[in-house]
């Protein structure tokens, strides 16, 4: 399985475990106020879902977008060992969080350029929880293909 492969498979995984974790700070335990999904469909439509293929398209989406930031993430390992490689990916999944909240305050995108302090520490958790899940997914993959070949 190619690096590319990799790293859509860990990133879809990881994105979804990120998705969960979203749905629980947001339903759940209401300490967030704005879902990952809220942004995907913000930067499509100009706003947040409003029915439930805009929902669908918007998760869709936002998995999709954070299984492209896994997939540079598995490029840029053998460049930095895989030594560590939890806390290289919590620090890539929080580090990819701070760049992501700053884009729509640099553009002044309406309902993402001021958020509460609640949801950005709830997408802070995700992003480095996505990270996290990144890195071990891909460690598995890598154990595993080297176990099968």
């Amino acid at each position: 399985m190619d690096r590319f492969t990799r790293g859509l498979i860990a990133g879809i995984i990881s994105s979804i475990i990120m998705n969960v974790w979203d749905f629980i700070s947001f339903y759940l335990l209401k300490f967030s106020n704005l879902l990952y999904l809220d942004w995907a469909s913000i930067m499509i439509y100009g706003d947040k879902p409003a029915n439930l293929s805009e929902y669908m398209f918007s998760l869709i989406t936002q998995i999709a977008w954070s299984s492209l930031l896994a997939i540079f993430f598995t490029f840029l390992i053998p460049h930095i060992t895989s030594k560590n490689y939890l806390i290289k990916g919590a620090f890539y999944g929080f580090i990819i969080s701070f760049i992501i909240y700053s884009v729509p305050v640099l553009y002044k995108i309406h309902y993402l350029q001021n958020v509460s302090t609640n949801t950005a520490i709830s997408h802070a958790i995700g992003s480095t929880l996505w990270g996290v899940v990144l890195a071990l997914m891909l460690r598995w993959l890598d154990i595993t293909l080297t176990i099968n070949n």
